[in-house]
């Protein structure tokens, strides 16, 4: 199943929603952000999404799954 079909390009999603499009679980969605794979974006004090741009582009190249 192509799981790019749930993401918007240019969009911002929740970890919850990257962890499924990835095939992993929600802390290894925060790993790839430490390792510098993904950038969180901060929006309020308890709020952080990620770019779907950046999921897509991890699936492309085989980062995750």
């Amino acid at each position: 199943m192509d799981t790019r079909q749930h993401l918007t390009p240019g969009t911002l999603t929740t970890d919850k929603n990257a962890a499924a499009a990835l095939g992993i679980c929600r802390t290894s969605v925060w790993n790839l952000a430490k390792a510098g794979h993904l950038n969180p974006v901060k929006l309020t004090g308890k709020t952080t999404r990620f770019r779907t741009d950046e999921i897509i582009n991890l699936i492309e190249k085989g980062v995750a799954q």
